[in-house]
């Protein structure tokens, strides 16, 4: 056996936020369309990524046998520094008419869209995510004076992303660093929302790319 030192890698931010917004119902028999329109925005302050994870364990003849993970989803909850409203508009479903819109408490299921992230290691390079079938929870809403000591406060954004019907896919993530990479990029990677594996041989050939991790 040989020993062998390795570089480590770390994050050290978070870049920008990427939303894309399915085009029409999710089918169940295939892969989702997106519209045309990515919509980056330099806002996220902080993020926290929970799961939903279900373990479940077997024994038999005194031995554990099984032992299996089942993520049901993922928790994203965004400190944001603001949102287009647009974009904010769309999330919630809203239609506004001459600048109004209206809240009903009827039962609603909110669009569902794609979420990508950047995050930037020590190394120069960068993990990048799509999440491809996400929803907005309601939030609760804080609103505070100025005074002389003027601060722009954050807002809270709870974001659920559910496995797709079609192929069960929560999140698809490229590490730019890898050797697999290929070159492709992170800007390559976040010009179409990634969702399936049967996109790799036609989005990303391989002999395309530059070799370089930056976005």
């Amino acid at each position: 056996m040989t020993i062998e030192r390795k570089q480590i890698q770390y994050p050290v931010g978070i870049e920008d936020l990427f939303i894309c917004f399915m085009d029409g119902p999710e089918p169940e028999d295939s892969l989702p369309t997106y519209e045309p329109t990515i919509y980056q925005q330099s806002n996220i302050s902080d993020l926290t990524i929970s799961t939903t994870a279900t373990n479940v364990t077997k024994w038999a003849s005194n031995k554990k046998i099984i032992n299996f993970t089942k993520n049901t989803n993922y928790g994203l909850a965004f400190n944001l520094a603001g949102l287009n409203r647009e974009v904010k508009d769309k999330l919630f479903g809203r239609k506004r008419t001459k600048g109004i819109s209206f809240e009903r408490a009827d039962v609603i299921e909110y669009p569902k869209f794609a979420v990508g992230t950047v995050f930037p290691l020590n190394d120069g390079t960068k993990v990048v995510r799509w999440y491809p079938r996400c929803s907005i929870t309601p939030s609760e809403e804080s609103w505070v004076t100025q005074n002389e000591e003027m601060t722009i406060n954050d807002s809270a954004y709870t974001i659920t992303a559910d496995p797709l019907l079609f192929n069960n896919v929560t999140k698809a993530e490229l590490d730019t660093g890898a050797l697999e990479a290929a070159g492709i990029t992170a800007n390559d990677f976040l010009k179409q929302v990634v969702c399936d594996e049967s996109q790799l041989a036609t989005l990303f050939p391989s002999d395309g790319g530059s070799g370089e991790g930056g976005a």
